[in-house]
Formats: structure tokens, sequence, C-alpha cells
């Protein structure tokens, strides 16, 4: 058999091979996207230029409005990396091809340094942290419109944690992969969001969609959390199986992957969910992909 056909034959049945491999939701796609943590974090935080992750969100230059903190003080923890503020301090560790985000109590030179690094002029109060964690983002490195996005994560059974897998657009467009409250471990919650001008919309309809869905203990295991967005439907996967589903009514713009560890906020303070001031968490993540 000629060697050109022998090479065409293989790369026949590699790509089959990889077709059997895909999960479910990404039926009839590509990969796009893949990291699975085998080496050290690829990461920039304010000036970025061909790093694969970023350490904070896109706004508000390297003030703590942009690490978690916000501008209402809801959330506990600013998202630190080794060069931010020169504290040299680090939240993620990697072992074992698995990255975990560490959400641990700052320290009073973490607080001071945090009171003094708001913006010039800042008139608002000045919301210093009770923990320090991480945040991820392909912000700098990766956007997608459509195609079906997963990661393999556990999370830590943690009162006040509130560990998220989300795709985002820079003006408000939003999908919840997963999000689950450290209160109530066996809940994945699942949400999506959309931007009207002057507004970011909030779950219930009719401006966004939610749910909530009993699980197992998700803090007991890894387990594999999916969405496939598509431009008339959103599919949400739980280890393989889909789980919920609703009618794609407005999000139509690339977005880019975030993985979080946040503290406290809003959201669990309503459920009566706060962090004891001397709380530990983590999220751990085998892998990030992306099919389109």
């Amino acid at each position: 058999m000629p060697l050109a056909r022998i090479a065409c034959l293989l790369a026949v049945l590699t790509t089959a091979a990889h077709a059997n491999d895909l999960p479910p939701g990404a039926a009839g796609m590509k990969p796009t996207f893949s990291e699975t943590f085998d080496g050290p974090l690829f990461w920039c935080s304010e000036h970025c230029s061909g790093e694969k992750w970023r350490t904070k969100y896109h706004h508000s230059g390297n003030s703590p409005l942009s690490r978690g903190l916000g501008m209402t003080g809801t959330e506990s923890e600013v998202y630190m990396d080794t060069r931010y503020l020169d504290l040299g301090i680090s939240p993620f560790r990697i072992k074992d091809h698995t990255l975990t985000i560490l959400a641990e109590p700052a320290s009073e030179e973490v607080k001071q340094a945090i009171a003094k690094a708001y913006p010039a002029g800042w008139t608002e109060p000045r919301h210093v942290p009770k923990f320090t964690s991480g945040a991820i983002t392909t912000e700098p490195s990766f956007s997608q419109l459509y195609g079906y996005f997963e990661a393999r994560i556990k999370v830590s059974n943690v009162v006040g944690a509130w560990p998220a897998f989300w795709l985002y657009q820079n003006e408000g467009d939003e999908i919840d992969i997963m999000e689950v409250l450290g209160g109530r471990p066996t809940q994945q919650n699942m949400s999506v969001h959309w931007y009207l001008p002057g507004q970011h919309t909030q779950v219930p309809p009719p401006n966004g969609q939610g749910t909530k869905m009993d699980a197992a203990d998700l803090s007991a295991d890894f387990h594999t959390y999916g969405v496939r967005w598509t431009d008339k439907q959103i599919t949400y996967y739980f280890d393989d199986k889909a789980v919920a589903e609703y009618a794609n009514e407005a999000l139509h713009r690339p977005m880019y992957i975030l993985l979080n560890l946040a503290m406290d906020g809003d959201w669990n303070k309503k459920l009566g969910y706060i962090a004891k001031p001397d709380a530990h968490a983590q999220i751990s993540i085998q892998y990030v992909r992306a099919y389109q």
C-alpha cells in the first residue's frame, strides 16, 4: 500500500477515534481549547501578551475592584497572584495534573495593602478582604461563539464558599455552568443572564433563566460540568448527562471562560451562609475543555 494512502487511512482512523472520545454534549464538534494543568500555570494579570489565563477581572485596572471585592464589598475575598501589590501570595497549586485554588484568611499585611490600593479619589468605603482567593479567565487568549464547554471539578463543603465555572462577555452576557454554595453542597445552580442597555439582567425571567439541581454531595468527588450553547438552545450537562435546557433568547456574542472561588456574597448572605473568619476552602480542577 502506498505510504500516502497509509497516512490518509491513519488520519481517518485517528479522527474517528477522537470523535468517539467526545463527550455527549460535544457531539459533531471538534476540540478548540484544552487545559490539563500538566505544568505551571501560564498566567498574566494587568498586562497580558499571549498568556493563557488571566488572574483578575477585565475592569478597574489594578485596583481591588477587579479582584472580587467589587464596589459593594458583599464578597469577602480578594483574588491574588504573586505579583499583585508585590505581596507574593499565590492561591494556585498544581499537583497530579490538577489545579487547586485556595481561599484562606487574609493577613493584616494584605488588608492594609488592599485598603491603600483603591483608585485615587475613591469616595466609597474601602472594603478590605477577609480572605485571599483566586480566579482564572481566558479573556486574553480564548473566547468562542457557541459550542460545548466543560470542566471536571471538585468543590469543598465550607460554609460561605462560592465556587463557580462560567462564561462571560464583557458587556454582561453570562452563562453560569456551575455554582455551588458551600452551605449546601448537594445543589448545583445553573443560570443565564444577558445584557440590556443600562442593566445586567437577573434571574428569574423574563430577562434571565436559572434552575437548581439536587445531587449527591458535590464536595465528595470530582464531577464533570458542561454546557452546550447553540444559536437556539442552551443545554446543561452533569457527568455527561443533559439535566436542563433553555431556549437561547439573547446570547449571541463570543464569551470567554472563568473559574473562581468567591467567599460570602449577597447570595450566600441571604441564605445565612457566612464564612467563619478562619475558614479555608478550595476548588480543584482536573481539566477545562471547549469544542465547536
